[in-house]
């Protein structure tokens, strides 16, 4: 069954902790997405702001130029997955020894890449992750429209690396919901729609029930 992984995006400390604190409600695993306003003109939240989410499984996402300055930050933080975005190096051999240096400190390595982003151009590096996240719009802004040629990758990436934990990050509303729960993700994020609902415990338990079907 696909989970649904909360994903936090903000600039707000006080904020981050309410959404924190909804995320206990709602189940055990959340993303913090980190940008550094180089790779994109928007800043976020840098780990070494937050404090250990004490009894979550804590997936951080690297929208960042230089993840390798982030890693001894995120490590603090004791996260499950680090996953660097593909894109803010820019080069299998810009991120090579980073997922290198995750995995050398035994947390779970991940990579994401942008819809743009060819499958064959990372392929070299999947043999170093446990986890693919493949973003449903270009990375760096929330709420962006799903592209929907990404909904493929799924069965694309399962061929290459079936051991692979696969993931969706954004895109996900009342009109994509069910192409993206038939697409075979392992894992969906939701940023937006999850903590723009009026009731974001209704719409969590609305997902599941979506997801599991």
């Amino acid at each position: 069954m696909t989970k649904v992984v909360p994903a936090i995006l903000e600039h707000n400390l006080s904020n981050y902790r309410k959404k924190v604190a909804l995320v206990r409600q709602l189940t055990d695993r959340f993303q913090l997405d980190v940008i550094d306003g180089e790779y994109v003109e928007n800043r976020t939240l840098q780990p070494q702001e937050i404090e250990p989410p004490s009894g979550l499984k804590l997936d951080i996402h690297l929208m960042v130029a230089r993840p390798n300055e982030y890693i001894g930050h995120c490590l603090k933080l004791r996260p499950h997955t680090i996953i660097v975005q593909f894109e803010g190096p820019g080069s299998v051999e810009a991120v090579q020894p980073v997922l290198e240096r995750i995995a050398g400190q035994g947390i779970r390595a991940g990579l994401a890449i942008n819809p743009e982003t060819d499958l064959a151009t990372i392929e070299p590096l999947l043999g170093s992750v446990k986890h693919l996240l493949c973003m449903a719009y270009p990375a760096g802004f929330a709420g962006q429209k799903l592209h929907p040629e990404v909904l493929k990758r799924a069965a694309e990436i399962r061929e290459l690396a079936p051991a692979l934990e696969i993931g969706l990050d954004g895109g996900l509303d009342e009109s994509t919901a069910k192409k993206i729960a038939a697409a075979g993700f392992d894992i969906v994020n939701t940023n937006t729609y999850l903590f723009g609902a009026e009731s974001p415990l209704s719409r969590y338990h609305e997902l599941m029930g979506a997801f599991a079907a």
